[in-house]
């Protein structure tokens, strides 16, 4: 009898949720292999020029950016895949959970940040290091490196990722910080070619 009215209050706990099953944690591998790899690889490092690497970020930085893509606030461009459709990062992030978002930032820091290899003006990424050093060392340190910043690895992304990223700060695309905004419209065109050349180059990684 003891055992019937034993398992009669073990069942009643559970009915009225006394006892709970913990839900299975966000597996940010799975995630990033179903929802990412097609455009930013597996581990982070994109093979094409449009795709910028996000392997090696902060889990701030990278939870901050799919947090304004889920929003809105911050627009991502259509891309197609070569195996799959076309699609943008507003349209990917808005499926994202608040757990997966942070899965996915843990998954992605973790990984190693591998350079783009470009070839870049000397002469100009010599001007874009001295700007750099003026204008932008203060949050992205080590010359774009450092992802103790909580902010965008810049040093090693692709030419063409980085020309259009600077296009969208510029029109007002790309949301930025009012700090940084100050300091980004006090940049020529000329001061922006540099800043490119300089990060294609490796930056501070040099």
């Amino acid at each position: 009898m003891v055992k019937v009215k034993t398992l009669l209050g073990s069942l009643t706990l559970i009915t009225f949720g006394v006892i709970s099953i913990p839900a299975m944690a966000a597996d940010g591998a799975s995630i990033a292999k179903d929802k990412c790899a097609a455009c930013h690889g597996e581990d982070g490092n994109s093979k094409d020029g449009k795709i910028p690497n996000i392997a090696g970020f902060s889990e701030t930085a990278l939870s901050d950016m799919m947090g304004e893509f889920k929003s809105g606030d911050r627009k991502g461009d259509k891309y197609k895949p070569e195996d799959g459709d076309e699609t943008d990062m507003n349209a990917i992030a808005k499926d994202l959970s608040d757990d997966d978002i942070a899965a996915l930032a843990k998954y992605y820091s973790e990984q190693k940040f591998t350079a783009h290899k470009g070839e870049a003006d000397a002469k100009l990424a010599k001007k874009g290091a001295k700007k750099h050093d003026k204008k932008c060392e203060k949050c992205h340190s080590g010359g774009g490196t450092n992802p103790d910043d909580d902010a965008s690895l810049l040093a090693g992304q692709p030419r063409e990722y980085l020309t259009r990223a600077f296009e969208k700060l510029s029109n007002g695309e790309q949301p930025m910080p009012k700090k940084m905004k100050k300091k980004f419209k006090k940049l020529s065109d000329d001061d922006k070619k540099a800043l490119i050349e300089y990060y294609v180059s490796g930056g501070g990684a040099n």
